[in-house]
């Protein structure tokens, strides 16, 4: 079971290598590249969990409104 786990992680890094063309680069280009779309992905994760809420109450308290107008 362990093998099986990690046969797919190792898997799942070579496609992401591939895709990214990441073979390519040098260890420390690697770790830049990759610390990039961390962090990219670290602003996203929280841009979405605070303010997306936030943002879905007022396009539906608009929404409400403009058919509210039409009744």
């Amino acid at each position: 079971m362990l093998t099986k786990i990690r046969r797919h992680l190792a898997l799942k890094n070579y496609q992401y290598e591939i895709t990214t063309a990441l073979y390519m680069l040098e260890p420390w280009e690697k770790a830049l590249f990759n610390s990039i779309v961390t962090i990219i992905l670290g602003f996203l994760t929280y841009t979405t969990v605070f303010y997306l809420p936030e943002q879905l109450s007022y396009v539906a308290a608009s929404i409400a409104d403009y058919t509210s107008a039409f009744y």
